[in-house]
């Protein structure tokens, strides 16, 4: 039963990451590197983001590979996100949506509380939009569109070791590699002019690697911290003009640059986290990441920002009593978080963005698989100091089945 149920989410994965679609448009991901993705799983999402120093039995943590010792049995996980964004400035308001995958990874113990492999992949950057604008020359109406699409995908392979009693440390390798595609376009509504369509697509890769510590200097607190080097990220442009009138295409030129090179920061953190009478978890981190290291030519001219991040978050653990209700076996959360993007606008301005998260776990199959529910309602920017300010909505749904693979008969 258990093998079919893991089966069935296998499927859906695939099944969902086939069928999905984006339409982020969100205005804070059309400049320098697109938005960057750091939290997928629906347990962190729902503490705010807290995940540095959160030991858990079912998360796969993909951030700090040291607390991958705390997974007991083989385990593989699918992240999915849904998102709504109302955006606000004075040219209007707007609207859009998506539904995607957001990550699988899958985690093997090789030694219980010993060694965890893991491997992951999932989003690290996103570019998602599509503005347009009405204008018009001479009395001739046209629109202006300028949409892109894509990102970088990031494929995880590590582990977390537990060289002695209460101190653990894991080491990933990353592979980065995605393509964004970009479209400039004037539509105009007269067929006397002809229409221009500017294409770039930007092929992307690179790798780097991530480390991780948890110490537990008391049985109620544990502490940990990760980094994550910076890497040469290798691209390639492929450029193309063309005019179009009607179903008539006309190929301006064709243009592919040489192989070029841009530099991601690194990006650290910390973390700590609490636990009250085995039912009470306080959490709290703190990231760095210092965009304004980074440059790359066309870059529109905008500077970049160190982005630092706060998350604080609350976890009711479950009861681990036979006879206690499934609600009472049922994990409740509830999240802050803040952060100053890395998006500097026109007037040199930075960004924030911060709210609220609640969440759930529902465990199954007598605690062997978890699938975790969180709700994050956030803000960026602000009418007064930016020219656009968005408000988010967004639901994770993380799924997580467990089996005894590899764990030897009489060990628990």
């Amino acid at each position: 039963m258990k093998k079919s149920f893991s089966r069935s989410i296998l499927f859906i994965i695939i099944f969902t990451f086939l069928v999905s679609s984006i339409y982020g448009q969100s205005f804070y991901n059309s400049r320098g590197f697109g938005e960057r993705i750091y939290f997928t799983n629906a347990q962190s999402i729902g503490m705010g983001g807290v995940i540095t120093a959160l030991p858990d039995a079912h998360q796969i943590n993909m951030l700090n590979p040291a607390a991958l010792v705390f997974i007991p049995i083989s385990r593989l996980n699918g992240d999915f996100i849904h998102q709504s964004l109302w955006s606000q400035s004075e040219g209007g308001n707007g609207f859009s949506k998506y539904t995607n995958l957001n990550g699988i990874s899958l985690a093997l113990p090789l030694k219980l509380n010993r060694l965890v492999t893991a491997f992951g992949i999932a989003p690290s950057t996103q570019f998602d939009y599509n503005f347009e604008t009405a204008d018009k020359i001479n009395d001739y109406n046209y629109t202006k569109i300028i949409k892109a699409t894509g990102g970088l995908n990031k494929i995880s392979f590590g582990f977390g070791l537990s060289p002695i009693k209460r101190i653990a440390i894991g080491a990933y390798f990353n592979y980065h590699f995605g393509q964004m595609d970009k479209t400039w376009k004037i539509d105009y509504v007269s067929d006397l002019y002809w229409d221009t369509i500017n294409e770039l697509k930007r092929k992307m890769w690179g790798y780097n690697f991530s480390g991780g510590i948890m110490v537990n200097p008391f049985s109620t607190i544990q502490i940990g911290g990760f980094y994550s080097s910076s890497y040469n990220l290798n691209y390639y442009d492929q450029l193309k003009n063309s005019t179009q009138k009607g179903s008539l295409t006309n190929i301006i030129d064709e243009t592919k640059s040489e192989d070029m090179k841009m530099n991601p920061p690194e990006l650290w953190g910390l973390g700590i986290s609490y636990t009250a009478k085995s039912k009470y978890r306080f959490a709290l981190d703190y990231s760095v990441e210092p965009w304004s290291k980074f440059e790359l030519d066309e870059s529109d001219g905008y500077a970049f920002n160190d982005r630092e991040r706060y998350g604080l978050g609350f976890e009711l653990l479950p009861s681990t009593n036979m006879l206690a209700s499934y609600y009472e076996k049922m994990t409740y959360r509830l999240g802050y978080f803040y952060q100053k993007l890395d998006f500097i606008n026109e007037e040199n301005q930075s960004v924030s963005e911060y709210g609220l998260s609640l969440g759930l776990g529902f465990p199954y199959y007598n605690n062997f698989g978890r699938l975790d529910l969180a709700l994050r309602f956030g803000k960026r920017g602000d009418l007064s100091e930016n020219s656009v300010s968005e408000d988010l909505f967004q639901i994770f749904i993380s799924i997580t089945g467990g089996e005894r693979w590899f764990v030897r008969r009489g060990q628990k």
